[in-house]
């Protein structure tokens, strides 16, 4: 019949236009799932690390204690960032915090009072007319840099004016951000450290290390005018005098770690010995010829080792200066 005819015709028409519309119904699927799966990998692909500004501001440093390497700072810890950040959680690598007080805390700000003892590696090769760098090492414990990234900021760093170290001289202060990276985690940290240079008082400490050597030598030297009779007094003067030597630089020493290497102050006792040593020889040889009743050569050899020996002590303790200070 005619009017089945035409509902045939309209049911395969709607068939041919449902066949037609599937592929571009599902190239639309596949299109908007991929443009979903962008939007929400966009933000991980373009996320940039926390920038946070770090200030130390020191207002106390305590004794410098040579044998262990260890000192006591007191100061402010100011850490900032700007917009939607976080300022993370640090951890000091030199040393640790004996007493921390929370002053700021906000979103994009933190503010610390720090009582921490720290430890370095002192370099004691020009004792006593040593210099060194006081550090504090400040590190996030878990934001590589990727995450989050330290930059200095001088207007919350410094010294204060009336911070002394007792027996040194504070020369200046700096503060950087450098990065670390860590070989067996393939992860690179940003570390902000900030800086103390102290150095010894000039001359003065070594006067009152090296004074007393000076007077023993000078004692050791002017026993060479002891001759005849009086030798046996003169070898005993110069031994004591070795002794002596001898004390004071155990005494010395007793301030200083173990070392594998010798400090100056090793090097000007060497020389002090080899002065020492030289003049108790001369009294010895001395001695002999008095004993054979060799006139001639004890007068000598007593002649020439008072117009030497003083001068060449002088010339030792010079070239000692020149070439290991």
């Amino acid at each position: 019949m005619p009017s089945q005819r035409f509902a045939y015709c309209i049911l395969l028409l709607a068939t041919l236009m449902a066949l037609v519309s599937v592929p571009s119904a599902h190239a639309q699927f596949v299109n908007s799932f991929t443009n979903s799966r962008s939007l929400l990998s966009s933000p991980f692909t373009v996320q940039t690390p926390s920038v946070v500004k770090v200030g130390i501001y020191v207002i106390q440093i305590g004794q410098v204690n040579l044998a262990s390497g260890t000192y006591t700072i007191d100061f402010y810890l100011t850490l900032q960032c700007s917009g939607k950040c976080t300022v993370g959680s640090f951890e000091f690598l030199d040393g640790h915090a004996t007493n921390v007080v929370l002053i700021e805390n906000e979103t994009n700000l933190k503010q610390y009072r720090i009582e921490g003892e720290f430890l370095r590696n002192l370099d004691l090769r020009n004792y006593p007319f040593d210099s060194h760098i006081l550090q504090i090492q400040i590190e996030d414990q878990l934001l590589t840099k990727d995450q989050l990234v330290y930059v200095p900021n001088p207007n919350t760093s410094g010294m204060d004016p009336n911070v002394v170290v007792v027996g040194w001289v504070v020369s200046g202060w700096n503060g950087t951000a450098v990065d670390h990276f860590y070989p067996p985690y393939n992860e690179t940290y940003s570390r902000y450290v900030f800086t103390i240079n102290i150095a010894r008082p000039g001359w003065t400490s070594a006067v009152d290390m090296f004074l007393p050597v000076l007077f023993l030598v000078f004692i050791c030297l002017a026993s060479m005018l002891l001759t005849g009779s009086r030798l046996e007094s003169r070898i005993i003067l110069t031994v004591t005098t070795l002794l002596a030597a001898v004390f004071f630089q155990f005494t010395l020493d007793s301030t200083l770690p173990p070392l594998g290497y010798f400090t100056f102050a090793d090097k000007f006792m060497i020389t002090t010995y080899m002065i020492m040593v030289s003049t108790l020889v001369i009294a010895i040889v001395l001695l002999k010829y008095n004993d054979r009743k060799d006139e001639v050569k004890a007068e000598k050899i007593q002649h020439y080792s008072i117009l030497i020996m003083p001068i060449l002590a002088i010339v030792v303790y010079v070239v000692t200066f020149l070439i290991f200070l």
